[in-house]
């Protein structure tokens, strides 16, 4: 008894033992987790249902940033503020951008609904597109390969990059019948990476969490009855009632998707068939 007892503390010891890394949303997470298996504990500090672009940390979070020895940021915006707050608390902690090498696009500029509003810099939804999810597998791989030189992540890094391109593959089959340009309507503009890599045009409902007036509501309405649009995308991190209003008026389904939903293959793929359905 007492073997098993001192067996259970030592497992207990192990485990309490494991570096901490820092990530921002569950994506993140997932795919540090497909390279680098049980070696770190990971927290991320977005959680599924927590809309990402008015968060604050909690405290239990922030003691645990306080504690880890990376963080991986990857440019949403309360990084703007809180990643100097952390460096400051732990300055031994390394920080790695899981964004690098990826442009912000401002998709709000390019469509007729929302003239007057944009996100500052760009979509922070980068990691809704297998194209950017490769670069960031990439920039995860790299900085894990720099935080423990001896380990070799490459045969894991190499196995999610063939997923991510699995899942292109897989969400081009299910699209390959929508006509280039085809319309969806979402309510918070999210998936406008997912549109472009699919020649797609995303309709939003809103922008930087602002409600619409009904005039830009009206306006979405006529789309979705002109183009003959069956569903909208509501996302559960924001209040529904616009969308709701819409639906009702337009005759569209309502729907929902949410950029944080793990896993980021199933999310996005589930999507893609949401989409085809609307052509059948």
């Amino acid at each position: 008894m007492k073997k098993l007892l001192i067996l259970f503390l030592l497992a207990l010891q192990s485990l309490e033992a494991k570096p901490i890394l820092a990530v921002s949303i569950p994506m993140q997470e997932e795919f540090i987790q497909k390279i680098a298996g049980m070696e770190y504990e990971i927290i991320s500090l977005v959680e599924k249902g927590v809309n990402p672009h008015d968060f604050e940390p909690k405290f239990s979070s922030i003691k645990k940033v306080n504690e880890a020895i990376a963080y991986f940021s990857i440019g949403i915006e309360f990084e703007d503020s809180w990643l100097k707050r952390f460096k400051q608390q732990n300055p031994q902690m390394q920080i790695f951008p899981s964004n690098a090498g990826i442009d912000f696009i401002n998709f709000a500029q390019n469509t007729h609904h929302h003239e007057n509003h944009s996100h500052d810099n760009g979509d922070k939804h980068i990691w809704l597109s297998t194209s950017n999810a490769k670069q960031i597998a990439t920039n995860l791989y790299k900085a894990l390969s720099t935080l423990n030189p001896q380990k070799d992540y490459s045969k894991a890094y190499e196995a999610l990059i063939i997923e991510i391109k699995n899942t292109d593959k897989i969400i081009k089959e299910n699209l390959k019948n929508l006509p280039k340009g085809q319309k969806f309507v979402v309510f918070h503009p999210m998936l406008g990476y997912f549109a472009k890599d699919y020649n797609l045009e995303e309709i939003s409902i809103e922008v930087e969490g602002k409600s619409p007036k009904m005039k830009e509501m009206m306006k979405v309405i006529n789309t979705i009855k002109k183009e003959n649009l069956k569903i909208i995308f509501a996302q559960p991190e924001f209040s529904t009632k616009a969308a709701e209003f819409i639906a009702q008026e337009s005759g569209a389904k309502l729907g929902y998707f949410s950029p944080l939903q793990t896993p980021w293959a199933e999310n996005l793929i589930d999507f893609s068939k949401t989409l085809k359905a609307m052509q059948e």
